[in-house]
């Protein structure tokens, strides 16, 4: 039978490329990663406390702990997502996040004792040759420098294994205390830890100076509701290892989406040859398979 729930995280996969390419479109015009991550955990606390006043429900204070435990372990995976766009194109830095599917698998099993099934576990491994694939396509990347690749590559892992254990710790804490009581304490938290990056954050007055107002604040809009879906999967259904199977997507809309829409993102993918995405579409078909795979019980 489908699992429904599932469509939470492909909605999430295709708002996530969305929102980097305009996020890359506004740091490249030269506004600054850390502004990205400001207003984008911003929007979603601000939306979080409404929540939580208008239903007047939240988790005891006693639990609050783990809401911050979250809301961190979250703050820090959007801030080295931004970071990883800030040094690669959105199709050479995006497949790198396919890792957090094992991070996932492995850490669901270690932390919260639960199975994993033989056809979910083949399925992560799957898309993550897909992953592997899509990304050894040359492209954009071989014109970076080797300093810029490898700042690329460990701020996504690093993304991926604080996104991983959020993920986990997630399901854990709020699917016991309940999404709606607990959301709001996590994101609140989250957005309160990004105000150390303030003294970094692009004025209104600077992002327009450098034409980035548009695409960053449409940037950070859409990367919060990528992260409500996410979210909401998780706390409310669990499953981390199949969601994020399903949002491992982000691969494929990435080179599509990104290859397509090169002029008007102002992209590097425009310069990108046609075998690379020739290499980049066969590690995408796995992925594709895996995503199947893990839709039917």
């Amino acid at each position: 039978m489908l699992n429904l729930h599932l469509l939470f995280p492909l909605f999430s996969s295709v708002i996530f490329v969305f929102g980097m390419m305009f996020a890359r479109k506004a740091i490249s015009r030269g506004a600054s990663a850390w502004t990205g991550t400001f207003y984008g955990n911003l929007w979603l606390g601000l939306f979080w406390l409404l929540v939580g006043v208008c239903r007047w429900e939240v988790i005891p204070v006693s639990d609050w702990w783990r809401a911050a435990i979250v809301g961190l372990l979250f703050f820090l995976g959007q801030l080295f997502t931004y970071m990883a766009f800030r040094y690669g194109d959105v199709s050479v830095a995006t497949p790198i996040f396919g890792v957090k599917i094992l991070f996932v698998a492995f850490l669901s099993s270690m932390m919260t004792g639960q199975s994993i099934s033989a056809t979910v576990l083949i399925a992560a491994f799957v898309a993550t040759v897909g992953v592997i694939l899509v990304q050894s396509g040359g492209g954009a990347l071989q014109r970076l420098e080797r300093t810029r690749v490898l700042l690329t590559v460990v701020t996504a892992l690093i993304a991926s294994l604080s996104l991983s254990v959020f993920d986990v710790l997630l399901q854990r804490w709020g699917a016991v205390s309940g999404a709606m009581p607990f959301l709001p304490v996590m994101f609140v938290s989250a957005s309160l830890f990004s105000f150390v990056l303030l003294p970094w954050v692009n004025s209104v007055s600077t992002l327009k100076s450098l034409r980035s107002l548009r695409p960053m604040f449409i940037a950070t809009v859409l990367m919060a509701l990528q992260a409500m879906g996410m979210t909401i999967a998780l706390s409310q259904f669990g499953d981390a290892t199949r969601v994020n199977i399903v949002y491992a997507l982000r691969g494929l809309w990435a080179i599509m989406f990104a290859w397509l829409l090169a002029q008007s993102f102002e992209g590097g993918e425009r310069y990108a040859s046609r075998s690379v995405m020739l290499r980049r579409a066969a590690g995408a078909l796995l992925l594709t398979g895996a995503v199947v795979s893990s839709l039917v019980q």
